[in-house]
This record gives C-alpha cells, structure tokens and sequence, in this order.
C-alpha cells in the first residue's frame, strides 16, 4: 500500500509541475527529509538496535524501562536531527543550484533558488516528525507488530496528493520557477510536513496502543542510551556513504529540466522491489544467522547465506530485466500532465531501464551486509560500500561533461555499475570466509539467468508491436500490463520447470506462512 501510494505521489508531482525548475525544486527539497532521516539514521539504528534493545526490556514486562530507552533515543535522535536539517536548509538550494550550473540562464537559477529556499524551510521539520515515525515503528515491530508501521506511509503520501490536487485547482499547472506565486510555494511546503505530521501522529498512536507512550527525554544523560549510539557508529557510516550516491544522483539531474522528478520516478520502481522482495529476506536472515554464529554452526551458517543470496537473486535478476523491456511503456504511463511529452516520457523511460541492473547489486550487498552484522562485524560493508561510492562519485561526474540529454543516462549507468562493484567486493570478503558458498549458488544463479533470458524472449516483441497496433496511452497500458503477465508466466514456469527450490520456498511460504519452506530460509 505505502509504495503503491507513493508510486501514485511522483506521478502526481510529474502530472502537475512537471518537467521544469519548479518540478525539480520541490521534488529535490521535499526528498531531503527523507535521505537525512530514512539515509542517515532510520535502517542503522531503529532496525538494526533499537528493536533488539527494547524487545528485552518488553519482553522482561518492563514498560518503565522501554519507555526510558525508546524516549531517551528520541531525545538524542531530535537533537542530532535538529543540526541535519538546519544543514540540509543551507547546503540543500545551494547543492541544487551547483548542479545546474552551465545548462541554465542566471534568472532562471536565482528563480529556482528562491524557490527551494522557501521550500525547504517549511519541509525542514518533517525531519523531525521521521524521528518520532521511526522510533514508534521500532515500538511497534518490537511488540511483533508490523501492519500499522508498514502502512501508514500511505496516509502521507495520500496526503501530498490532496495537497497537490488543491494547487493544481487553485494555481493551476503552468508556472516555473520564475512565475510560481508565493501562496503555490507555502501550500506545496507546508502541505507535504502536514502530510507528515499525519503520518508520524497515526505512527506514534501505534506505539501507544503497543504499550509504549513515546516523549523525548534527555537520553545523553542516560547509559543504556549512550552505549546503544555508541554501538551505532560504524553502521551510521555505512548509512551516511548509502545516503550520499541518491543526493548526488538527484543534484546533478538538476541538469535537466524535470530531471530530479525522472529520477525520483525511477528511484519510486526501484525502491518498490527493495522494499518487496529484498528486505524482507536480508530481515528474515539476520536473526538465524546470528544464532548460527553464536553456536559456531559454520555449515549452517554457509547454507543460510546461500539460501538468502539465491532468494534475493530469484526476485531481483527478473525485476531488473522485466523493468529494462517495460521502461518505455512505463514511462508513458506514468508521464501525464505536464509530463506526458514525449521527451518526458522519454526521460522516465531511461531512468527506469538504467537504474533496474542496480537492484542485482543493490541485493546482494544487503544480505551480505546483514551476515557482517550476525558475525558483530560492522566495519567490513563500510569499506565495501566506501569503494561503491567512490566508483558512483567518479562515473556520475562524467554527467557533466556530457551534453544535457546524455545525463540521465549516464547517471543511471553509474548508480547500477557502482551498486554491482560494491556488491562484488563485498562477496569477496566473504566467499573467502566460506569457501562453498560459490559451490551453493552457482545452481541458482544459472536457473535464474536462464529464466530471465527466456522471459524477455515473448516480451520484447509484444512491448514493441502492441503500441503500433493500439496508438496512444491505451496501447502503451496494454502492451505494459501484457509485458508483466507474459514475462512473470514464462519466468515461473521455467523455474518450476528446473525444479528451483526458490519457487517452492515462496510457494510454501504464502500456504503455510508460519512453517519454514527449507533450512536456511525463514518464513
């Protein structure tokens, strides 16, 4: 619900600024909130050590004591946020006018700075308002309850869509930067923190109804507190350097008019199979793993990664493929409003197809990163991921030599080969640790490539002809939608045709959800 919502939210923003400076001013300022928070601070330590820390004092009925720790985390995440976003209302316009610099005219950044400048000011506070979202999430899912925290995303991205349906009403959809009223500007910033001001209230009531009543307290004062932060360092690196490769993605898309929104669109698909098919299973690992690792049990502890690797691969291979043959459909789907041109569409097509080879890498490296995690090694994926940003900061700044219409491009080839270094780097540090984990997922990795090559054979054709046939948006939806059907039929019935025992463990798993589908695998 939350990613189909938000799926809905950057078509939207696409459909009502569209491709211009406005557009890409909104859509930069209003991600800034969600990298500083959800980048920095949201997956190293409400997942990874917050949730662990309060299921034992909640589990020991200590309510008192959860409400200490959760709340002194809060305290301490609301300052540290505080800094973050009065950094991000300084540095924030003046990135995105340095990533514009040589593709427009000095009016037109000085517009688009004046803009931003306004906007991320009254988008500042959602940083804080994702403190309080992230901490009753980890209440929530402590108590083992995970429907409320994985849904209410949607009440606020549902929320950015009234906020722009009442602008598109009331100041319709033909202004830049340059001619955008004051009153369009307050209603877009102010709208979008109501929206998630909404979102954060429903969230911290869940917490409540959990047991947990969330206040900020004075958490440096507290032990338990500051050796949990302290614990967080290394994984506060890791996420910092993750955090870093989509800001400098969106920054230099300011090149283009419209294209931080492209961008953000094609970031929307990625982050839907992440979110679906990739953590998930690196969430699932982590906890046997650790208990394998506690007992020495190495060969268990090989066949679990193995069983991991070859599930995320099984979801992964066939999503990048799939969305490289469907990019052009999906782009003209997607493209309405003020970005249903061609070049719009065009430019969501390309963004979509070259991010898509990413997520092979992009899954690997959490599952890998999750095994450092169970073995108390929290240094190794930072020096993985160190050499991944360094390869994406290199090739993304070939972009500005490259004329305009190259950049997204050459952006979304750079995003996908510096997540497949990081990942194969990362592999290797750990295949040399576990010598038959090649031996376990080679097998696997040949089924899956095989049925993703066999799946684009059907798709291809019907992706080019269907259009030709039926013109217009309509042709474009039937030739998407036939794509998707055809190509997830074919892909399923070659692998239950080679007998993979992924399919099986998914099978297994949505009949008899609380039973394990295989050693190795979590249901």
């Amino acid at each position: 619900m939350s990613r189909l919502t938000g799926v809905l939210r950057i078509a939207a923003i696409g459909a009502v600024l569209g491709p211009t400076l406005l557009g890409n001013a909104f859509q930069f300022t209003n991600s800034l909130p969600n990298l500083v928070y959800y980048g920095f601070l949201a997956g190293s330590l409400f997942s990874s050590l917050l949730v662990p820390t309060l299921v034992r004092t909640l589990d020991a009925g200590d309510r008192l004591g959860s409400e200490r720790i959760a709340g002194g985390f809060l305290g301490v995440a609301l300052g540290a946020l505080t800094l973050a976003a009065g950094a991000a209302m300084v540095l924030g316009p003046l990135a995105l006018r340095a990533g514009a610099v040589g593709t427009q005219d000095a009016a037109a950044q000085a517009a688009q700075g004046r803009a931003a400048q306004l906007l991320v000011l009254l988008l500042a506070p959602q940083v804080l308002l994702y403190a309080v979202v992230g901490t009753s999430a980890a209440v929530m899912n402590a108590r083992r309850r995970f429907a409320l925290a994985a849904a209410a995303p949607a009440l606020e991205n549902l929320g950015v869509l009234v906020v722009l349906g009442v602008a598109a009403a009331r100041y319709g959809t033909s202004a830049d930067a340059a001619g955008a009223p004051v009153g369009e500007l307050v209603l877009l910033g102010a709208g979008s923190t109501a929206a998630v001001a909404v979102h954060a209230a429903v969230q911290w009531y869940g917490a409540r109804r959990a047991g947990v009543t969330l206040l900020p307290r004075a958490g440096w004062r507290d032990p338990d507190v500051r050796a949990l932060v302290r614990r967080a360092l290394p994984a506060l690196a890791l996420a910092g350097t993750t955090a870093l490769q989509p800001l400098v993605l969106l920054v230099l898309a300011n090149r283009v008019a419209g294209g931080v929104v492209a961008v953000q669109m094609g970031l929307t698909f990625y982050t839907l199979v992440v979110a679906l098919g990739i953590t998930p299973v690196a969430l699932s690992v982590l906890p046997r793993l650790s208990r394998m690792h506690v007992h020495g049990d190495r060969e268990g502890f090989g066949e679990t990664l193995a069983n991991g690797l070859a599930l995320v691969l099984f979801v992964t291979v066939p999503a990048a493929v799939g969305y490289v043959l469907v990019a052009r459909p999906l782009g003209e789907v997607i493209a309405v409003g003020r970005m249903s041109s061609h070049s719009g569409a065009l430019l969501i097509a390309v963004t979509i197809a070259t991010l898509a080879p990413g997520l092979v890498g992009d899954g690997v490296f959490k599952v890998l990163t999750y095994a450092c995690y169970a073995r108390q090694d929290m240094r190794t994926p930072v020096r993985a991921m160190g050499g991944q940003a360094v390869v994406f900061l290199v090739l993304a700044g070939c972009s500005l030599l490259v004329p305009v219409a190259a950049v997204p491009l050459v952006l979304g080839i750079a995003w996908s080969l510096a997540n497949t270094v990081g990942a194969w780097r990362l592999a290797v540090t750990q295949a040399s640790g576990l010598r038959s984990l090649e031996r376990r997922l080679g097998p696997g990795v040949v089924r899956v490539v095989a049925g993703a090559a066999l799946m684009a054979v059907p798709v291809a054709p019907v992706v080019v002809l269907v259009p030709r046939v039926l013109e217009g948006r309509a042709g474009w939806l039937v030739a998407g939608g036939a794509a998707v059907v055809l190509g997830t039929a074919v892909f399923l019935l070659v692998q239950a045709w080679l007998r993979a025992p992924e399919l099986s463990w998914l099978t297994r798993g949505l009949i008899r959800p609380r039973q394990a589908p295989a050693r190795g695998v979590e249901a």
